[in-house]
Order: C-alpha cells, then sequence, then structure tokens
C-alpha cells in the first residue's frame, strides 16, 4: 500500500492517461465534423448559393474522382486577435449542377494574434460522378469581415474513365440475330 502512494504510475494513472486521450481524440473528432456541418449550413440559408463579386479570385483544375488543394496566405491588420476559420459554400457550373465540396482545411481554426500571418491549405475531393465544366463559389474565412475569394474549379473528365464508360455502353447495346 505504502508503494502505490509513492509510485504515481500506478492502475489510476494508465486509466486518467486513457480517459485523457480519450477526450483529446472526441473533441477533435467532434470539432471536425461541426466544421464540416457549418459548411453545409453556413452563411446562407439551405439551397442559396454565395457567388461573391469579381476580386480576389482563386482557381483550380482537376479531374472527376481525384483531389486538389487551394492555399493562401491570411494576414490579421486589425489591432486585435482575430478567428481565422475557413469554410467552403456549394459550387455551381454554368449548366446548373450543383457540388457540395467535401472539403478538410489545416487548420480547420484558428486564433491570429494582430500582424500575425497564417498559411491556410484547403484539400477538396472531386466526386468521381461529377459532369465536366467550369464550378464557380466561394471560400470564406469566418472571423475575418467581409473576407469572400472567389473559388472558380475546372473539372475536366478523365481520360480513362471516359473510355471505359464508352466500351461499357457498348457491350449493353442489343445485337440484331437477322431474324425478324
Amino acid at each position: 500500500m505504502a508503494e502505490d502512494k509513492k509510485n504515481p504510475q500506478g492502475p489510476f494513472a494508465d486509466w486518467l492517461r486513457v480517459q485523457m486521450n480519450f477526450q483529446a481524440r472526441l473533441m477533435d473528432e467532434t470539432l471536425r465534423y461541426l466544421r464540416q456541418l457549418q459548411g453545409a449550413v453556413a452563411p446562407v440559408t439551405p439551397g442559396t448559393v454565395l457567388l461573391p463579386e469579381r476580386g480576389t479570385e482563386l482557381k483550380a483544375t482537376t479531374e472527376a474522382g481525384a483531389e486538389f488543394e487551394v492555399a493562401l496566405e491570411v494576414h490579421n491588420q486589425q489591432r486585435v486577435h482575430a478567428v481565422a476559420a475557413p469554410v467552403l459554400d456549394p459550387l455551381v457550373s454554368s449548366s446548373g449542377t450543383t457540388w457540395y465540396p467535401e472539403a478538410t482545411f489545416t487548420p480547420g481554426f484558428a486564433l491570429l494574434a494582430p500582424e500575425e500571418s497564417l498559411r491556410i491549405v484547403v484539400r477538396v475531393s472531386a466526386p468521381a460522378l461529377l459532369p465536366a465544366g467550369s464550378y464557380v463559389g466561394a471560400l470564406s474565412l469566418r472571423g475575418f469581415r467581409h473576407t469572400v475569394f472567389r473559388l472558380t474549379v475546372e473539372v475536366k473528365t478523365n481520360a480513362s474513365s471516359s473510355a471505359g464508360r464508352r466500351r461499357r455502353a457498348r457491350r449493353a447495346r442489343p445485337r440484331r440475330t437477322g431474324k425478324s
């Protein structure tokens, strides 16, 4: 008994370490999930797409089923700390196709001191069945007033997947047997 009191590495310390690790992972996963939800419901009413005016424009090119990255440098010019929380709004093509992108942000949330700079990297996955075209949307930074970047993504079809679709389409055609 006397040894257990002197040794802080007993079973209770192990249990406490496991609980702390679990709580930290739970918090990280919960915040990541909430950030994804925030992108789906904020800043506008569902069904509304935010398209910023011309100004700072970010451009990317990708293929359907691939990933791409967009990076930007943010600088806090205020005299107070500012929150930088990036959110990617839905992207819309000229044909009217709306794409709700699956994106991860590094970092997902940051508190910037006055005159501090931060590099934000946005990694986006394009769905495999996304039609080719030019998609326009907005990347906004919550916490920075009026900071919305116009994002244009040029999606190209994957040559191997379109050739595979043509081959499958040819196989699916009924053949005539010559009998009527």
